[in-house]
């Protein structure tokens, strides 16, 4: 089981400015605390409905795209399970119901310990021995006859078939094969001649599901074996003997370096997807969730300023990050480019924000030489307009680290039920009460926002997250960081609205080529 996948009913919380827990900690169905696992490998019902998805149709299919199948080609280490990954995240969120094979996982799957039952040829897309021969075809047929299954009974869209496809007849034969079932096909070639994109690839073989519990070492040599084996066999899209011309596909240089399209005459489906691999990168850093301090009366319509409490939290929360972020990044090797900043402590007084600020020691503050999340040592910090969410990110400002007020990141917008005590809300609005207890995500009251237009109104930030290397702290509203959570970790929009952000923890998503992963870092003398 996913940890996004159980739909709990609603239950009343502070429709003034939606602030409070949809429900405690202790409740026994799912909430933020057991929604740790990415979801994104989730096997979806016929109809599921997707976060950002704008309307449906009875084939279940959109933008008029039919069924397409994404076959991905590459060596190994050159990032096609990332690819596979993020793609799938990214068309699930718009609505496109989509599916990625990983042959490793069939795999995986038929011989759970492959050191022992499986030929070591058969990592080879052309294996020596007949039983090695006979396994992989095997394997890589019941892999396709899933991607056969999804696209043409179970109302998928979007398969992504992530195998090497090393060979132009390979790739020939999966072109005549859904061609005649009126699917679609799109190549997606991974090309790595980055020596460093290489072995930071390699150095994440070790997170792959192969290698779980081995020793990294001896990961790295096994998956350095697979390279080897394949790097002679292996012929790029169009550079051999066959003629490949006639396929649509997409040559991925060093992931954004370059992109060379062929053939392209697909759509707009298809235009989107490139245009997301113009902002995909292998990630580096983590993603850092936190909620902005409170104010005196905790308002929507009044934008407050920090009260005591809150300066004191901003505080206590740019101390505890960058404490955790120095020591995560001790075993790396600092680049030319780190500005150290030096605070001297005065004291352990929190009464004013200046004390504060010299109580938090010595930090290594990096920062990015270009554009935000430029470099994988880069860090910088995006805030909402308003006042108090803003004002939190001050202690960050005041070390000389970069901090951006995105208006995408602005709360969701009660409109007239702001400041309303629940009472207030079911005798003014009884029946948008009662449809907001249906459907909590879709509803929107009079002259507000749901949490689906705020899903759609976040795309850009999602897609400029995707660019960014390096690590990002989001300060923002509970309603806010649900939904870039439930992007992240592709949680169902039946759960968005009743994820839970206490103030007392910050949550880091770490990225690995085969899912995300989420973890709650405690603050302590916070309160929730």
């Amino acid at each position: 089981m996913t940890g996004c996948e159980i739909q709990p009913p609603k239950i009343p919380g502070n429709y003034s400015a939606r602030t409070q827990k949809r429900w405690s900690s202790t409740s026994s169905r799912n909430s933020f605390g057991s929604t740790t696992i990415d979801g994104v490998h989730a096997h979806l019902s016929p109809n599921h409905i997707f976060p950002a998805q704008l309307y449906s149709t009875e084939s279940g299919r959109l933008f008029h795209a039919g069924k397409v199948l994404i076959a991905l080609v590459g060596l190994p280490a050159r990032g096609k399970t990332h690819l596979a990954v993020s793609i799938t995240r990214y068309l699930r969120w718009l609505g496109v119901k989509t599916h990625a094979f990983h042959v490793g996982d069939y795999r995986r799957k038929t011989y759970a310990n492959f050191e022992d039952d499986i030929p070591q040829d058969y990592f080879k897309a052309v294996p020596n021995t007949e039983r090695g021969v006979e396994l992989r075809q095997k394997i890589l047929d019941d892999c396709l006859s899933d991607v056969t299954r999804f696209l043409e009974d179970e109302k998928g869209q979007v398969a992504i078939y992530d195998a090497l496809n090393a060979l132009p007849k390979d790739r020939l034969e999966l072109q005549e094969m859904f061609s005649k079932k009126n699917i679609k096909v799109l190549f997606i070639e991974s090309i790595v001649d980055d020596e460093d994109l290489i072995a930071k690839n390699v150095a994440n073989a070790a997170s792959s599901p192969d290698y779980k519990g081995w020793d990294p070492k001896l990961a790295k040599k096994d998956y350095l074996e697979r390279i080897k084996a394949n790097a002679p066999i292996y012929i790029k899209m169009n550079e051999g003997k066959e003629d490949e011309t006639h396929l649509s596909y997409v040559k991925f240089v060093n992931f954004g370096e370059k992109l060379v399209m062929n053939n392209s005459q697909y759509g707009y489906l298809i235009n989107r997807i490139v245009f997301f691999l113009m902002n995909s990168k292998i990630k580096s850093g983590c993603v850092y969730f936190a909620r902005c301090g409170k104010s005196d009366l905790d308002k929507y319509i009044d934008d407050e300023q920090l009260n005591k409490s809150g300066l004191e939290f901003s505080e206590k929360l740019s101390s505890r990050l960058l404490n955790y972020i120095s020591r995560r990044k001790k075993l790396e090797k600092k680049p030319s480019y780190v500005n150290t900043i030096t605070l001297e402590s005065t004291g352990s007084s929190l009464n004013s924000s200046s004390e504060a600020l010299n109580n938090l020691g010595k930090h290594e503050v990096r920062q990015p030489p270009r554009a935000d999340g430029s470099s994988d040592d880069s860090f910088v910090v995006w805030t909402a307009t308003r006042k108090r969410t803003s004002a939190t990110a001050n202690p960050f400002r005041k070390r000389g680290i970069t901090v951006r007020e995105r208006y995408q990141l602005n709360q969701l917008n009660p409109g007239e039920i702001a400041d309303l005590s629940l009472d207030e809300i079911k005798q003014r609005f009884p029946d948008d009460y009662k449809q907001d207890q249906k459907d909590p995500y879709h509803h929107r009251y009079p002259r507000a926002e749901s949490y689906h237009d705020l899903a759609v109104r976040m795309e850009p930030l999602l897609l400029e997250m995707e660019r960014m290397s390096g690590d990002i702290l989001i300060i923002a509203h509970e309603s806010v960081l649900a939904v870039l959570y439930g992007y992240l970790m592709a949680c169902s929009c039946y759960d968005i609205p009743s994820l839970e952000f206490p103030r007392n923890e910050i949550v880091e998503i770490s990225y690995t080529p085969y899912e995300n992963k989420a973890t709650r870092i405690q603050m302590e003398g916070v309160d929730p």
